[in-house]
């Protein structure tokens, strides 16, 4: 009688994608009972939450006739985390993988892009990311047979979270989760969560973390800052502010100072965005109003791909580089502010 084949292999890194853990954070002053609970999002194959927006849009891509496995070319704006995972999917599919992103993203990005077989195209930093989508832009419309992801309105970009992070959140804490913590980029990450966690409990509070320097959803302005993964200085369309609590804005520097406390403290290494958000949770769970609440955090990518601002980090975006946020897509709620805007300051 022939055994059953009890192995357990995945066929290729697609099927690694996701069922991160989540890990106790520890800091001192947190108010009696509050505890901070942290998705490791560099447990994914490409060490960051990006590999699951990655997955479903080349999958959806795929299901539309737009990409066939083996034949065309996948094109990307990204402040690097969202083109490595498309990368690393497009090297594994057979597809050619251009990648556009500002000059400013660290060696290690661009080192791993290339190493993933991925074609660089770098923008000025000044032109921020929206310089990096036109440029996308133009080269999709030159390249035939091409795909542009366009992560930054690409609905599959939520999906991957509502029908992945977010149960994952919900039944590892078994429901008990009081507050989400989440850094807005394009976006999508917090909304699918928070959309369907909100689902479950609609008294669950949901709290965006963004840049000091580029406050589009506390203020209504855009700017420059120096953290990686947050927003391109635009409320994105696949950011449903209608699903926002509150808002925490985080300096560049404690955002830095968030990551290397992690590392040195708790042995946790993670990304510049990390950093912002784990200040943010550290300043929420001391404050009176959280007394014995669960609050989730995603830590969206590891820090070796930031070892290069470790020991010397940039001086901060100036202020003067801020400028009014246009109205978002229909897609996108108003950019207005939520109901309270909370500010993390040393």
């Amino acid at each position: 009688m022939e055994s059953r084949d009890t192995r357990r292999i995945a066929d290729s890194i697609a099927d690694l994608v996701g069922s991160t853990p989540l890990i106790r954070l520890r800091f001192e002053d947190s108010a009696p009972g509050a505890e901070v609970l942290a998705k490791l999002e560099s447990a994914n194959p490409m060490s960051t939450s990006k590999d699951r927006a990655a997955l479903y849009m080349l999958r959806a891509a795929e299901e539309r006739g737009e990409l066939t496995p083996g034949n065309g070319t996948v094109i990307e704006a990204t402040s690097g985390n969202t083109g490595i995972s498309l990368a690393a999917l497009s090297a594994a599919r057979g597809y050619r993988c251009v990648i556009v992103l500002p000059d400013s993203a660290t060696a290690e990005r661009i080192a791993l892009l290339k190493a993933l077989g991925a074609e660089v195209v770098q923008t000025p930093r000044d032109a921020g990311y929206p310089g990096a989508i036109a440029k996308a832009e133009e080269l999709h419309a030159a390249t035939p047979g091409s795909w542009f992801a366009c992560q930054h309105e690409n609905t599959d970009n939520v999906r991957a979270h509502y029908e992945t992070t977010g149960p994952e959140i919900w039944a590892d804490t078994a429901g008990r989760i009081d507050v989400l913590v989440c850094g807005v980029g394009t976006g999508g990450t917090l909304s699918g969560i928070a959309k369907y966690l909100k689902e479950q409990n609609p008294r669950i509070r949901v709290v965006a973390v963004e840049p000091e320097n580029s406050p589009v959803l506390s203020q209504g302005e855009g700017g420059l800052h120096r953290i990686p993964g947050l927003n391109g200085g635009f409320v994105a369309p696949t950011t449903d502010v209608s699903l926002i609590d509150n808002v925490v804005t985080v300096s560049d520097e404690d955002a830095m100072a968030g990551a290397r406390a992690l590392a040195r403290e708790q042995g946790i290494f993670v990304g510049v965005s990390s950093g912002a958000v784990a200040h943010a949770c550290a300043r929420l769970a001391a404050h009176p109003d959280y007394i014995g609440a669960s609050i989730v955090t995603i830590l969206p990518d590891t820090g070796e791909r930031y070892l290069s601002l470790w020991n010397a980090p940039a001086a901060p975006a100036a202020r003067s580089a801020r400028q009014p946020v246009p109205a978002p897509a229909p897609a996108s709620a108003p950019a207005t502010a939520p109901a309270q805007v909370l500010t993390t300051k040393s």
